[in-house]
Parts: C-alpha cells; sequence; structure tokens
C-alpha cells in the first residue's frame, strides 16, 4: 500500500482515488439493482464532500498559518468579503429555508398574482350581484411576503428552491470541470511530444463549439434531468481550465524541484499529483471561483427556454414564468432576477479577491 501511495503521490491521492473507485463501483450496482442505494445525485454529493474535506479542510487545517496570511490578504479585498457573506446566506437558505417555506410546487388559483409586503395591485373582479366588473386593491400578504405567481405559488418558496437548485448546479458541474481540466492541462503539460499535442487539438477542437449550443444538443440528446444538465455543463466546460492549467504546468515543469524529483527517480504519476496539481492549486481556486458564475447561468438560460429539469423549481424556471405577466406581476420575473444579479455578483467578487490574494505582485 505504501508503494502505491509514493507512485500516486501520497497517502491523500491514494485515499480519494479508492474512494472514486468504491463511488463508481456502487453507481455500477445501482445500475444493476432495482433497488437504488443512492439517488443519482447523491454520488455528485459524494465526490463533492470527499474533494471538499481531502483538498480544502485539510490543507487548510495542516498550513493554518498559510491559511491566516491569505484571510488576511481576503479580508482587505471589502467586496469579497460582502460576496463571501452574500455565498454564505445563500447556502443557509438552501439548507434550512425548505424547513420553513410551503412546497413550491403547490398551486392554489385563489391566491395566484398576489403582490410582495408593502405593495398592493389593482384587480378586475367580476361582480355575480351586479354582472359587472370591479376593480378591488389587493395588498401583500405575509402569509406569501413575496407574494405568488399566476398559479397561486408561493414566491418566497420558488426562490429557496432556486437557491438550492443553482448551488448544486453551480458547485457540482464546476467540480466535473476543474477535475477534468486540471489533469488534462498538467498531463498535457508534463508528457508533451505528442500527447501534448492530441490532448490540445482535442481541447480546441471542443472549444470551437459553442459552449451553449452544444449544452442545448446533450440536455436533448440525453434528457432534461438535473443529473444530465450537471454532466453536460461539466463534460463541456473544462476547456479553459484546461487552457490556463497547461500554461502554468510548463513553466512548473522545468523548475528544480521537478528536476530533482526526475533525478530521485520519482514516477511520472509521483510528480504529476505531488508537484504538479499541488502548484497550480492556487490558479485552480481562482479558476473554479469564477467559473462557478456562468455555469449557474448556463443552468438558468436551460430553465428559462424549457430545457431544465421540470421536476424541480429554479430561478431560470420562474423567470420564463415571470415574462408573461410582466405587466401585471412584476415581481415574478423581477425577484429571480435579483437573486441571479446578486449571487453572481457575489462569486465574482470572491474570485476576484482570492485572485489578489494568491498574486504576489498585488498591493491588497
Amino acid at each position: 500500500m505504501e508503494r502505491i501511495s509514493r507512485k500516486v503521490g501520497g497517502m491523500r491521492n491514494f485515499i480519494f482515488i479508492s474512494l472514486v473507485l468504491v463511488l463508481v463501483f456502487l453507481f455500477l450496482l445501482d445500475l444493476y439493482l432495482a433497488q437504488q442505494i443512492f439517488e443519482p445525485i447523491g454520488y455528485f454529493y459524494l465526490l463533492f464532500a470527499i474533494v471538499i474535506v481531502l483538498y480544502g479542510i485539510y490543507p487548510l487545517y495542516v498550513n493554518r498559518r498559510l491559511t491566516r496570511y491569505y484571510w488576511e490578504r481576503t479580508k482587505r479585498h471589502r467586496l469579497s468579503i460582502f460576496g463571501l457573506g452574500f455565498i454564505i446566506f445563500l447556502i443557509v437558505i438552501a439548507l434550512v429555508g425548505p424547513f420553513f417555506t410551503q412546497d413550491p410546487t403547490r398551486v392554489n388559483f385563489q391566491e395566484k398574482n398576489l403582490p410582495p409586503v408593502g405593495f398592493s395591485m389593482q384587480q378586475s373582479v367580476y361582480d355575480l350581484k351586479t354582472g359587472q366588473f370591479m376593480t378591488r386593491e389587493t395588498p401583500g400578504t405575509w402569509q406569501h411576503p413575496l407574494g405568488t405567481d399566476d398559479k397561486g405559488r408561493d414566491m418566497l418558496a420558488m426562490l429557496v428552491s432556486g437557491a438550492r437548485i443553482s448551488l448544486q448546479v453551480g458547485l457540482l458541474a464546476t467540480l466535473i470541470a476543474i477535475l477534468i481540466g486540471t489533469i488534462m492541462g498538467v498531463v498535457s503539460a508534463y508528457l508533451g511530444g505528442m500527447t501534448d499535442m492530441a490532448l490540445m487539438r482535442f481541447t480546441d477542437i471542443m472549444m470551437t463549439f459553442p459552449f451553449f449550443i452544444l449544452l442545448v444538443f446533450i440536455v436533448f440528446l440525453f434528457g432534461q434531468h438535473l443529473v444530465f444538465i450537471i454532466l453536460a455543463i461539466g463534460l463541456t466546460g473544462w476547456t479553459g481550465t484546461a487552457r490556463l492549467v497547461r500554461s502554468e504546468a510548463l513553466s512548473l515543469r522545468t523548475r528544480e524541484f521537478i528536476m530533482a524529483s526526475k533525478s530521485l527517480g520519482a514516477s511520472d504519476t509521483r510528480i504529476v499529483f505531488r508537484h504538479l496539481i499541488p502548484n497550480v492549486l492556487s490558479m485552480v481556486i481562482v479558476i473554479a471561483t469564477l467559473s462557478i458564475p456562468g455555469v449557474i447561468l448556463a443552468e438558468a438560460a436551460l430553465s428559462f427556454i424549457g430545457l431544465g429539469d421540470p421536476a424541480v423549481t429554479s430561478w431560470g424556471m420562474v423567470l420564463n414564468a415571470g415574462q408573461r405577466s410582466l405587466d401585471t406581476a412584476w415581481w415574478v420575473a423581477v425577484e429571480p432576477g435579483i437573486m441571479l444579479f446578486l449571487t453572481v455578483l457575489a462569486f465574482n467578487f470572491l474570485g476576484d479577491g482570492i485572485r489578489d490574494a494568491f498574486d504576489p505582485r498585488s498591493q491588497v
């Protein structure tokens, strides 16, 4: 076991590969068993948790002094703190909100188009006694603090559900894209020659296809399930990461510590996983943080044009419903639009702060 762990770059990488193989084995069992072990989305959660613990929490704990240094540099970027605070708020809302809100799919036409609290709207109501239409002013109620849509569904519940879906797709699809892009970029830069040419030409071919059109095509072929949407975004969004990581790894492969490892007889696998990938992680973290907003917008766009998962309530789906009633119920489109805007802005602010913290030339 110790020999194998040395070949893959240490015990942590060995544990990661072992756990991934276990997940793959369980997934294959799920394909053949009538009773599922996990839901399909559960495998993504487990993979995300494994990566966060092994390559996020553990390094931060072991290198506490360096963590404090980078945290102090990040704190000087005030907007990144705002972004981090909003992201934490969003995560809490996504986790806790469903326990305190109504079912986002519950329909009640008697409460349709109720305005948010503090607003009121005029509605034409047919009076059976007079046989005429009468204008009635309808105020917002605390039972639906953010109002309802044209089917009487609670807007607060739909926004909470949309936050959960956006974070799921944003984090999990970005994780898949980052893993593929990092491995492709590092392997391409380190091996060079025909391998580098083949991998980069394949990357160029992938980059020639318009990302969103390719995404729509994949979802149209394989279905609108949330798992397929995450896979489609993750498997098509790694090209930029591969290019950037390759350029960084090219400058690292000629460094003295890489040459010393080769002269000591270290295997290519050990050099890639033990020396190259850890030294590009700072760039990978920045790329991941700045990629999440694009992934969230891609999922919202798919839902907006009707290619999202119909079984879940996402912000794009609410926006699609709201565009049909902008003149009578403006809040149905405005509220998810504001949430999308703030979420994308928060991740961009956080990414800028982390980028400046990792950049030694930055004056933050």
